[in-house]
């Protein structure tokens, strides 16, 4: 049996760790309340002045999108859609949100966690138990804005756990929610999906997903060098961050363009790709050097493939006669595989639902746009520019999580 380990400080007047049952007689906040933009706001100015954090950049871009003039614009847009309908039904939480974070990035569960709370919820945060400096880090940050007491009123509606996989606790506390929140692999999505919810509650997950860059390779040739390595610095961060494990860090390239003009344009691109890897030397494991030469030899031995390292194992790519995914060979680390098509329409082949981001250099959006209109792909979740594969939105894999941590009560 997993022990239930309980995050929350201790807090004079608030027990350190409510148990999650008692949860349901805390009142709601109303939606976007002062308390929580409040505690938000101090989240992000305690990330943004701990000397620890500035090492990461993970946590530079959480605390910039925390900010409180991020937020309050945020807020004022989900007002102005509320406000713009005339027969405009009162917005009220939701009740508890329980979200399981992933251990691949281990940011995400604050995204997750602070839009849920600045809808009015109460929230359980059940924290990944692979330990991580970035992951210890904002533990422990949360903890001391919890223990404060101008953050009382979040403090006691958020209750942080840790605990090995385990069904019970696990379904303990899905009896308690009114929305359950997975973010992590297929596996753990079926694992927790098996586990009852209560009748009245509803469940939002995120599973494995795949990345993919487009670029045009004649709008690649066409770009002063200035913008060239521009774009390379862009995907180097849209890449290593989280060691191209996040589901939207791109892991293959696709060229579009007359197949000679996407073969001198690949050169120019790894070639400044692979002086920024070299000279920020990303701190990469044994295995992931050897999983990385696993998988590119095992496609050079199963199609047509060409295996290129550019300088280092820190940079490997594979370049494949047919495009394709092949998203069960992919491990991260720098491993990307490469292709090229005439015409975007080609692309709508590959675009099954596993497809969450694209993120492009060389094209106008328009031009992109356009082919989503045309196509109807079956996949891709979102389309963005080189560097902003990590951006988080409130709508992610196509879901606007503003609405879904919260319920509509219709007046006529």
């Amino acid at each position: 049996m997993s022990t239930l380990a309980f995050l929350n400080p201790d807090v004079p007047g608030i027990p350190a760790a409510v148990a999650p049952e008692a949860l349901a007689g805390v009142p709601v906040l109303p939606p976007y309340s002062d308390a929580a933009l409040g505690f938000a706001a101090a989240l992000s100015d305690a990330l943004m002045h701990a000397p620890q954090a500035r090492a990461y950049p993970e946590l530079a871009a959480l605390a910039f999108w925390l900010r409180r003039a991020n937020l309050t614009r945020l807020r004022d847009d989900v007002l102005r859609q509320w406000q713009a309908r005339t027969d405009a039904p009162v917005q009220l939480p939701r009740g508890t949100v329980l979200h399981f974070a992933p251990a691949n990035v281990d940011t995400i569960f604050v995204y997750s966690w602070m839009l849920a709370l600045l809808s009015g919820n109460r929230n359980i945060v059940r924290v990944s138990t692979r330990e991580s400096p970035q992951a210890a880090i904002l533990v422990e940050t949360v903890r001391r804005l919890l223990a404060d007491p101008a953050h009382q009123a979040i403090a006691q509606r958020t209750l942080l756990v840790r605990y090995a996989a385990d069904e019970a606790v696990t379904a303990r506390l899905s009896a308690v929610c009114d929305v359950r929140v997975i973010w992590g692999g297929d596996d753990t999505v079926a694992a927790i999906r098996r586990i009852a919810l209560p009748p009245t509650a509803t469940e939002i997950c995120f599973p494995n997903k795949y990345s993919l860059a487009l670029v045009s390779a004649a709008g690649w040739l066409a770009a002063p060098p200035a913008r060239q390595q521009e774009w390379a610095h862009a995907f180097h961060n849209d890449a290593y961050w989280f060691g191209q494990m996040a589901c939207s860090s791109p892991r293959l390239v696709l060229w579009i363009g007359e197949r000679g003009l996407a073969r001198e344009a690949s050169s120019g691109f790894w070639e400044r790709l692979g002086s920024i890897v070299a000279a920020r030397a990303p701190a990469l494991g044994d295995a992931d050097y050897v999983n990385k030469l696993v998988a590119a030899d095992a496609l050079a031995i199963e199609t047509h493939a060409e295996v290129h390292t550019e300088g280092s194992n820190a940079l490997v790519r594979v370049w494949l006669d047919e495009p394709a995914l092949h998203a069960a060979r992919h491990c991260g680390a720098g491993l990307f595989f490469e292709s090229s098509m005439p015409a975007l329409a080609g692309l709508s082949a590959l675009l099954d639902r596993s497809v969450q981001t694209v993120v492009y250099a060389g094209f106008d959006a328009a031009e992109l746009r356009r082919f989503v209109a045309d196509c109807l792909p079956r996949g891709i979740d979102r389309i963005v520019p080189f560097g902003k594969a990590l951006a988080f939105a409130p709508v992610w894999d196509g879901l606007d999580l503003t609405h879904a941590f919260l319920r509509e009560v219709s007046v006529s």
